[in-house]
């Protein structure tokens, strides 16, 4: 009988006949060798019970390999005088097995809690390790060969370049996904296609290193599909270390492991590389692509390298980590930004999170070959350049969660190659959205709209005709929504916080946006999402979210026939909801 089923049921099979083949072939007699070769493979087997359960991409090559296993374990051949011989076979093929296996392998670690304590706390831990010699044995185990082999079973090089990248972080560290995305974008590591925008291919593969099991997702088990932030297995940190020494990728110190300044890149860990050369003996500024800052927090008065900087590509100054608490502070703002109009190579400049830097200088329109600007929750920023006009490159601003900027600058409606603009102030009317119906590129928008905007302007976001994410967030009691009378239909997402309205508008009927999928309201007034349009139901929307609102009533699946995701989080003694056809 054929045991083409799931694999780990096939093995229960194949270790039942196994033992029954071991106690015919040594019924006579027993023979040492033929019992150590039967219980050899037996362990085999039991070994690989715990990984099937995420070989799933993988399960027809196993089961395939198994039916082979099948032939080679059939009753008949325990009986057969060549036994020692088909047995020999028979681990050839178990060895085929364990090759598939290594694919997903490096998915089965431990489970663990992201870091908590600190990379001062996991550096003393690594030194004990190695006085214990405990680190060598890992480096040296076969779970590490496995991981290796893992790595080495990447068919993609553009895969595995990316992947060495993450290298350079403390162990156990909470990793937004955006700037390491943003990184591989600077550097070249992914780029646009035919079919793709750059940041698509980045987000492809960054799916490829979930699906392998490289690395974590850090999210709500039940939105696996909206991934922001992950954290790199330990295990797999340290075979990326091994990787990345061994093709000159980067170099590392002696425990903790930390990533080594190099001809291309250069790291920032301690406040005195912000104060000296951040390039080693022989080694040159100019030369740099890559500036990356680890873990310093504290940016000093010092910092002469910037302005050798010739060829960088990337400079990621900002927090890349999940936490929005960790803070990075500059204390001379002219310092480190005046230097940045000479870097016309630069494609990627990061500030995220970086306080005290209240103006953007000038001299930042210099930076001719920008592509990506993240000024994400600088919250002392009040100022950019007048006209930006001059960063033609330009694919992303984000500048949301800059509270203080209360206008956008002239020029961006015609940085033509925008896809991605956050924190879009509705303020004078140097730029107004109408402008940005310029920009046939623009696929996402974030909007602040305030008291003192100009509301008028959101009339204009129906021409805004290719766009596919929208988030409006409105602030202060007196903001409206009476000049907004349509959206794109375009649209395939849309967020809107702290909504002024109680009662749906016509804009927010299912007949005006037929192709959403994802419905997002958080905060405001809203108290029902009952509609009067013809077309009750939102015939496309999967995924919807409800969150701070309050004497709220949803009859979900009436209004949402096809969502798969459903999360409210409203106040439970004043909402009420309907649970019609179950």
């Amino acid at each position: 009988m054929s045991i083409r089923k799931k694999p780990e049921e096939a093995v229960s099979v194949l270790l039942g006949r196994l033992k029954k083949g071991k106690e015919a072939a040594t019924e006579d007699a027993v023979d040492s060798c033929l019992v150590s070769k039967f219980n050899e493979i037996e362990k085999e087997l039991n070994g690989m019970k715990e990984f099937y359960p995420k070989i799933k991409s993988w399960e027809k090559g196993v089961t395939d390999q198994f039916c082979a296993l099948e032939q080679g374990l059939d009753d008949d051949i325990f009986k057969d005088p060549e036994i020692s011989h088909k047995l020999d076979l028979i681990k050839d093929d178990i060895e085929k097995l364990k090759s598939l296996i290594s694919k997903v392998d490096i998915s089965f670690q431990p489970n663990y809690e992201p870091a908590t304590r600190g990379y001062d706390h996991d550096q003393t831990v690594s030194e004990e390790w190695v006085n214990l010699g405990i680190e060598d044995k890992i480096f040296e185990s076969k779970g590490m060969s496995r991981l290796l082999a893992s790595f080495h079973c990447v068919e993609s090089p553009q895969v595995k370049m990316c992947l060495l990248c993450l290298s350079i972080f403390p162990e156990k560290s909470v990793i937004k996904k955006k700037p390491i995305i943003y990184w591989w974008m600077g550097e070249g590591l992914v780029a646009k296609n035919n079919n793709q925008t750059a940041e698509e291919v980045g987000e492809q593969v960054f799916q490829q290193l979930i699906n392998q099991g490289f690395i974590k997702p850090n999210i709500d088990p039940q939105a696996k599909w909206s991934v922001n932030s992950f954290v790199v297995y330990p295990w797999v940190r340290r075979m990326l270390i091994i990787v990345a020494k061994e093709n000159g990728f980067l170099q590392f110190t002696t425990p903790p492991r930390r990533p080594l300044n190099c001809k291309r890149r250069a790291f920032l860990w301690q406040e005195n590389d912000t104060y000296n050369s951040i390039v080693s003996d022989g080694e040159r500024e100019q030369d740099l692509l890559t500036v990356f800052n680890v873990k310093v927090q504290y940016l000093g008065t010092r910092i002469d390298w910037l302005a050798k900087l010739k060829k960088a590509e990337v400079l990621q100054m900002g927090r890349w980590q999940n936490s929005a608490t960790h803070h990075i502070e500059v204390e001379d703002q002219a310092l480190l930004l005046n230097d940045l109009g000479s870097q016309k190579k630069l494609k990627y400049l990061s500030l995220r999170g970086i306080s005290r830097i209240e103006a953007l200088p000038p001299s930042i329109v210099k930076l001719v070959s920008l592509q990506i600007l993240d000024l994400r929750a600088c919250h002392n920023l009040e100022k950019l350049p007048k006209d930006m006009s001059a960063l033609k490159n330009l694919t992303h601003l984000d500048i949301s969660e800059c509270y203080l900027l209360e206008s956008m600058p002239k020029g961006l409606q015609h940085l033509l190659d925008l896809q991605v603009l956050k924190g879009f102030v509705l303020g004078d009317i140097s730029c107004t959205i109408g402008d940005l119906a310029r920009i046939k590129n623009l696929r996402k928008l974030s909007i602040r709209v305030s008291n003192q905007g100009d509301t008028g302007q959101l009339m204009s976001l129906v021409g805004l005709s290719d766009l596919r994410i929208l988030t409006i967030s409105w602030t202060g009691e007196s903001s409206s929504t009476s000049s907004l009378a349509a959206l794109p239909q375009s649209l395939r997402k849309l967020d809107l916080r702290c909504v002024p309205f109680e009662a749906v508008p016509e804009w927010l009927w299912p007949s005006r946006l037929p192709d959403l999928e994802k419905l997002y309201i958080r905060g405001g007034k809203l108290s029902s999402l009952d509609h009067t349009d013809t077309d009750r139901e939102w015939k496309a929307v999967k995924f919807l979210r409800l969150e701070y609102l309050t004497e709220f009533v949803i009859d979900r699946h009436s209004l949402f026939p096809q969502l798969v995701y459903f999360k409210i989080n409203l106040i439970p003694r004043t909402t009420t909801i309907l649970n019609r056809g179950g």
